[in-house]
């Protein structure tokens, strides 16, 4: 069962605390700034915020107005970053909407806001494993103050009992997901090397996720990308996507044609009847081999 980003924002008391506070008011559109990929929807698909993925709500924006506010903080030099609601502010910027309403919520850092996002999205959508992930993992760099790479290891590292858990990750993790760090170090970091074109065939369901992890086996770049069509194209699954990377051995016959090589350097030893029946075999095995 799909667990709700709600799961993954603080008490209730302490929402309740910055809601209260949040301002309702309007805004010119231009004032409101996206943070790059602080919103993972478009890390997840690269059509997210097309013309065409727009098309239905620029339409209903046009017809009247946005009907749920943007969620805004505080920039610098009097700029507002976008908490949540990028597919409606895109809209509103293609349709050349003057004016925005916000819910203000003042000066607050990168986590909270993360938070708010998530919250924010819990009300409208239940979220795939995919974002899941990513909201996760851009919570506990917050959280941990590490970057990507820095906290892999740490994860890495609470798995195998070699560091403390001072930041709580395990237990964190069980009540917002259900799984913990073996989960998250070991199949979810993986989710973290799909390419755009991976993540948006998981997401829209076009391909399984155990077969896109087998992907990462893939020699090139290229081989990758042609076995994902393939899979995508075939609905394979992951034990298809595997045979597909996994290295061809020789056929039998190439094998056998070794071996005998091999083994005709010792032809001279034979004698009588053993050497008159290897050169008949061995003239029917030219004719063949001739056509």
């Amino acid at each position: 069962m799909k667990r709700s980003f709600a799961h993954m924002v603080p008490p209730v008391a302490e929402l309740q605390a910055l809601t209260t506070g949040a301002v309702y008011t309007t805004v010119p559109t231009g004032r409101v700034q996206i943070l790059p990929d602080f919103n993972p929807r478009g890390q997840v698909d690269a059509q997210a915020f097309s013309d065409d993925a727009l098309a239905g709500l620029r339409a209903s924006i046009e017809a009247d107005g946005i009907l749920t506010p943007l969620w805004v903080r505080e920039g610098p030099g009097g700029t507002l970053h976008l908490i949540a609601g990028e597919r409606r502010l895109r809209a509103a910027q293609a349709s050349a909407l003057p004016d925005v309403p916000v819910r203000h919520f003042g000066q607050i850092d990168d986590r909270r806001a993360r938070q708010l996002a998530l919250l924010e999205n819990a009300q409208r959508t239940n979220p795939s494993l995919i974002e899941q992930t990513l909201a996760g993992f851009a919570l506990m760099r917050d959280l941990t103050g590490l970057d990507q790479a820095g906290l892999l290891r740490h994860l890495n590292a609470l798995r195998k009992g070699r560091e403390e858990d001072t930041h709580g990750l395990n237990d964190w993790l069980r009540s917002t997901f259900g799984t913990g760090v073996s989960v998250w170090s070991l199949q979810r970091a993986k989710i973290l090397n799909f390419t755009p074109d991976e993540l948006q065939a998981v997401q829209s369901g076009q391909l399984d996720l155990k077969a896109a992890y087998e992907l990462a086996r893939a020699a090139t770049p290229q081989v990758r990308t042609q076995v994902l069509a393939e899979a995508v194209a075939g609905r394979w699954t992951a034990a298809q996507v595997r045979a597909a990377l996994t290295p061809i051995s020789p056929a039998p016959i190439q094998e056998a044609a070794t071996t005998l090589q091999r083994q005709l350097r010792r032809a001279h030893q034979l004698t009588g009847n053993d050497a008159e029946r290897a050169r008949v075999l061995m003239e029917e095995l030219s004719r063949l081999l001739e056509g």
